[in-house]
């Protein structure tokens, strides 16, 4: 019996020390088999910025909800937009969001193929501007977001028009509302989203100069080692499809936009036109009851197959019509579209306006 105890206790203290090493390396092995993502940040409310020192903005929630689902651990990076772009290129970060496409970057980073969002640039400047086209840039200092798409595409514009301009970078849009508010340049280039949310703090209003519409990607280093962008397309297809996804919530908090949905005029007489047509046939069809019975039988039908090729064509137009009218009525600046020299229709931003 006293042989049976120690030999017990030696078997104990083996699996006590077993379970020990268990606990030990069971989180080694889950950790090794996790994959860490590295993502740069900047500061390009709402899209992407830190709010009291955490990452936020739309490009966040959306990358955070594609990591969750895929089990990925986010590692975010702080830095410029600038830093940010070297550290993509050296291989220490794995994705960089908000990134418009060039040929010259597509030869140093790796683009997906679905875009998470679409924007274009604007000019701001303080209400006093007096800017009314891109000649009244002329003799203007210009701040615009260092090794930026609008950088090179602005200087583009200012060559096409010959304008002689001072183009003054900044590492930052806060950098650059701060010194035209402050008298020290007279206009900024930013993205629609970051003067729609910022433009009105700094005292400054978008004017009428808008140019270079452009899809916004994550982007990964080159050839894209960790093959995130093909998961990431993914998501994003099945996000955009679902108009209660996070993705529309996302753009929804952090724009505070509500898009309002307006028929167009020529819609509203085509269905009032395809009513009245569908009285009509109603009504004939009453009438040729009471003459011939199988007429009548045959009318149904037909009315019938009309109703539903105009609800189906409905449907059609106004889904494309939503789409539109959403990208249409989010523009900053007044529009207005002509048809035979009349006014056919315009944004909310110009019914403001008048």
């Amino acid at each position: 019996m006293r042989r049976l105890i120690p030999e017990w206790s030696r078997r104990m203290r083996g699996v006590v020390v077993g379970l020990l090493l268990l606990f030990i390396c069971f989180p080694v092995c889950c950790s090794a088999l996790t994959t860490t993502v590295s993502v740069g940040v900047y500061e390009n409310a709402p899209k992407i910025f830190t709010d009291q020192g955490q990452p936020a903005g739309i490009l966040i929630d959306i990358i955070t909800h594609i990591a969750r689902r895929e089990g990925w651990q986010l590692r975010f990076v702080p830095g410029s937009w600038a830093e940010n772009l070297d550290r993509l290129a050296r291989g220490e970060i794995d994705l960089m969001p908000d990134m418009a496409y060039s040929a010259e970057r597509a030869q140093l980073y790796a683009f997906p193929t679905v875009p998470v969002l679409s924007s274009w640039f604007q000019v701001y400047a303080p209400a006093d501007h007096g800017i009314r086209s891109i000649l009244d840039l002329n003799g203007k200092r210009i701040l615009i977001l260092d090794r930026s798409i609008q950088q090179e595409a602005f200087e583009r514009l200012q060559h096409g028009f010959g304008l002689r301009c001072a183009l003054i970078t900044v590492p930052d849009y806060t950098t650059m509302f701060v010194q035209v508010a402050e008298g020290k340049a007279d206009a900024a280039v930013t993205n629609r989203f970051y003067g729609m949310m910022h433009a009105r703090r700094f005292g400054l209003e978008d004017t009428a100069i808008v140019f270079e519409p452009s899809d916004l990607f994550y982007v990964a280093g080159r050839n894209d080692p960790k093959g995130l962008l093909p998961v990431i397309d993914r998501h994003l297809t099945d996000l955009k499809t679902d108009p209660d996804s996070l993705y529309y919530q996302s753009l929804r908090r952090w724009t505070s936009e509500e898009v309002v949905h307006r028929l167009p005029s020529w819609l509203k007489g085509s269905a009032v036109a395809l009513l009245g047509l569908l009285v009509v046939s109603l009504v004939g069809s009453v009438v040729l009851k009471y003459q011939v019975n199988h007429r009548t039988r045959e009318l149904r039908r037909v009315n019938g197959e009309m109703e539903a090729r105009i609800r189906e064509r409905t449907a059609e137009l106004a889904a494309v019509n939503r789409e539109q009218r959403s990208i249409f009525d989010s523009a900053g600046v007044g529009i207005i579209v002509l048809k035979d020299r009349a006014i056919a229709r315009c944004n909310r931003k110009m019914e403001e306006l008048t």
